[in-house]
């Protein structure tokens, strides 16, 4: 009897697999969302962009994490001096829109500029009739003399209930109009005239740039101490004035480093040419020898 070849087996059909159905929240697109009108602190990496949702959010004043025109520092020895202040900014004219000069709540008028892209944004959003919470830069002129003259520039402006439409309620800044936070080394503190100047360090726009830093002069005094301190100023803006309503020591700052003065390279000397001998400086110097002319023979007799 002949075997039977065994039974070829089989093989199952592979059936693609189908893919699953995405979830109706991941199937449309986000809405694109507002931004807010916000800026970061002094010193601080650029500012990013915050999204408000398009409805209030229950609890959301609550969290402590809103923004707010004034952050806390980053670091430990931030250095920054920054501010609200409530006014009318009034431009110089059409052509110098950038300049100008803010007229406050209390009637006080102190030279103001425009930085980076806020011209775009008052012109785009708000209305220069109306006054509005200002995030400026502060900046005293004329540190050395008796007369300080105050300067603001602006940097954003604190408006988030433009974002809701419907439900516009204002958000609380969390400070008053006219604070500021300085913080930076105290250089001067004197304690007759009753003002302290702060040294801010600025950190510099591109790399390899040398950082650069700028005085603050302060109406006020603050406990007697050594050179070297990092101080946290509280201050409030009176008049043209910045009054020190509370400073606290943070800390020491770390000893400069003292750039010693690079030394010339030593050139290797040149080998001395041999020198010539010359007379003695005691012989006596030779007359200058003339020859005498000879008269020709007398005629003999």
């Amino acid at each position: 009897m002949t075997a039977e070849p065994p039974a070829k087996r089989l093989r199952a059909k592979k059936t693609p697999a189908t893919p699953p159905t995405p979830s109706p929240e991941l199937a449309t697109p986000p809405k694109p969302r507002p931004e807010i009108l916000g800026v970061a602190a002094a010193g601080s990496s650029p500012p990013k962009v915050n999204a408000a949702p398009e409805e209030p959010i229950s609890g959301q004043e609550d969290l402590p994490s809103r923004p707010q025109p004034i952050p806390p520092p980053s670091e430990r020895m931030q250095y920054r001096a920054i501010g609200v202040v409530r006014g009318r900014y009034v431009p110089a004219s059409e052509e110098e829109f950038n300049r100008g000069v803010m007229i406050t709540e209390d009637g006080v008028e102190i030279e103001t500029v425009l930085l980076g892209q806020v011209m775009n944004l008052i012109k785009k959003y708000l209305d220069l009739n109306d006054p509005h919470l200002w995030v400026v830069y502060p900046r005293t002129r004329n540190v050395d003399k008796e007369d300080v003259k105050l300067h603001l520039q602006i940097v954003g402006v604190w408006e988030p209930e433009r974002l809701q439409k419907a439900n516009a309620t204002a958000a609380d800044p969390g400070v008053n109009d006219g604070y500021f936070s300085v913080r930076g080394e105290v250089i001067f503190n004197s304690q007759e005239k009753k003002f302290v100047v702060v040294k801010i360090q600025q950190l510099p726009r591109r790399r390899g740039e040398k950082p650069k830093a700028f005085k603050l002069k302060l109406a006020g005094t603050v406990p007697m101490k050594s050179p070297g301190y990092f101080w946290d100023f509280q201050v409030q803006r009176q008049g043209t004035s910045l009054v020190v309503q509370e400073a606290t020591t943070v800390g020491i700052l770390p000893p400069r480093k003292i750039k010693k003065p690079k030394k010339a390279k030593a050139r290797p000397a040149r080998p001395q040419r041999p020198q010539r001998p010359s007379a003695s400086p005691t012989s006596p110097r030779p007359t200058s020898f003339r020859p005498a002319r000879r008269s020709p023979n007398p005629p003999l007799n």
